[in-house]
């Protein structure tokens, strides 16, 4: 296993080289070190400095989630320090417009591609009340190669996304959320988009931390302060393909229940059932063969190398594209 999900209050303590996850009711797990990446709290836990001292000497990740799916923070491994070489010619490429730009209109062709596959797969199912929007969206990306700058480039990403999420409620009135709300989520739609765009970024920062990449270098989003802003970038383009996918299923499936939220002053979040039972449709997304070949989260490492390899001029990078 190489993520470790905890969604109920636990206490996190160490035995050896193992992890032993103690939740208030209900029996002890024991989780071995060896193998784990990655353990992502989306819930009240206390832990220990022999835990974050076991999981530093192992080159494990621990995440903290809200219960909005934000990111609030993370314990860093201290791990290898990244290739010099290509830390360089990360920053050469941001400081370059034009290679700053490359990059940045492939990350929002490959979104704007993975939004379009989303729509006309749902065109193919019988949804035909989205042509408009899909016009729209087609128009929007014939400007991306024409874009001058990343603050245009954002534009139309914004616009794109205004025409997708307009799309939704025409596809089916339970996906009609209104405008889009994010701190805080005020509906049970607005919770989901925002509770698994967390998890995705927090898996795409995992596996650019596989890489030679500095993930505070990036090119689309601005590049701040204490934010993965790379992850953000890559981000974008597997957001359609995972999160929307598992929303769309989730719904239209009737899977998703009104005991999954709390609901109070216009706030809306995950309940302790909600958070367990969509974790579990994260996991069978993200680590099912896609498209007969690599999990999501393998495909997500080699869109990292790929973008890793261009920088060191290998081969030029190319977004990924969900096939219809």
């Amino acid at each position: 296993m190489e993520t470790l999900y905890l969604t109920k209050d636990v206490k996190i303590a160490r035995e050896h080289s193992t992890l032993v996850v103690i939740p208030a009711a209900g029996p002890r797990r024991r989780v071995p070190i060896s193998g784990l990446k990655h353990v992502i709290v989306a819930g009240e836990a206390q832990l220990t400095t022999a835990v974050l001292g076991l999981c530093g000497r192992s080159e494990v990740r621990v995440t903290i989630l809200d219960w909005h799916g934000n990111v609030t923070g993370t314990f860093e491994p201290k791990g290898s320090p990244a290739a010099g070489k290509v830390r360089v010619l990360q920053a050469a490429a941001f400081l370059d417009p034009e290679r700053r730009l490359g990059f940045a209109r492939a990350f929002v062709l490959g979104a704007a591609r993975n939004i379009r596959a989303n729509l006309k797969y749902r065109t193919y199912r019988g949804n035909h009340d989205i042509e408009l929007q899909l016009s729209a969206i087609e128009l929007l990306m014939g400007q991306i190669p024409t874009a001058g700058c990343v603050e245009s480039l954002m534009g139309i990403e914004g616009q794109i996304r205004a025409y997708y999420y307009e799309a939704w409620a025409r596809i089916d009135s339970r996906l009609d959320f209104g405008a889009r709300r994010r701190r805080p989520p005020n509906n049970p739609l607005n919770c989901l988009i925002s509770w698994f765009n967390g998890l995705a970024y927090s898996m795409v920062r995992n596996e650019i931390a596989k890489t030679h990449l500095d993930d505070c270098i990036s090119f689309l989003h601005a590049t701040r302060e204490a934010r993965s802003s790379l992850a953000l970038d890559l981000a974008e383009i597997f957001k359609p393909a995972i999160c929307d996918t598992i929303i769309f299923e989730a719904v239209l499936r009737n899977q998703m229940k009104p005991d999954w939220f709390h609901q109070e002053e216009g706030v809306c979040r995950l309940a302790e059932k909600g958070r367990a039972e969509t974790l579990q449709l994260w996991v069978r997304k993200t680590e099912e063969r896609v498209q007969g070949e690599c999990s999501f989260r393998e495909i997500v490492r080699q869109e990292a190398l790929a973008i890793e390899r261009d920088l060191l001029g290998l081969s030029e990078y190319r977004p990924w594209r969900r096939k219809i």
